[in-house]
């Protein structure tokens, strides 16, 4: 009987803290969404919502993440636009040489 309370004790804890932290989760999402693309913004986002409105947590979610890896999404891009021009550039040259040994 004592294991027994013991366990619904710390099973009751641990729902409680799972609950806490995903209530907070939510609360960062709506804020991140809202500061995203602007509350006004929002508004019209989820008034388009009433005709599909089991797509709303999805397109929370991928809000939230687009808030929340914006700076490393930058950054990709950032880094993926010098290897395109790095390539480019290489390209060329590779192209120029080519020409100057089939010209000489």
């Amino acid at each position: 009987m004592r294991v027994a309370r013991l366990v619904l004790r710390r099973t009751s804890r641990a729902l409680g803290a799972v609950s806490a932290r995903l209530t907070l989760f939510s609360g960062w999402t709506w804020i991140a969404a809202g500061s995203l693309i602007g509350f006004e913004m929002l508004e019209i986002v989820f008034s388009s919502f009433l005709l599909v409105p089991e797509l709303l947590p999805v397109v929370l979610l991928v809000l939230a993440g687009v808030f929340f890896f914006r700076a490393r999404i930058v950054s990709m891009r950032a880094r993926l636009t010098i290897r395109i021009r790095a390539a480019r550039a290489s390209r060329h040259v590779a192209a120029e040489r080519r020409r100057d040994g089939q010209a000489s």
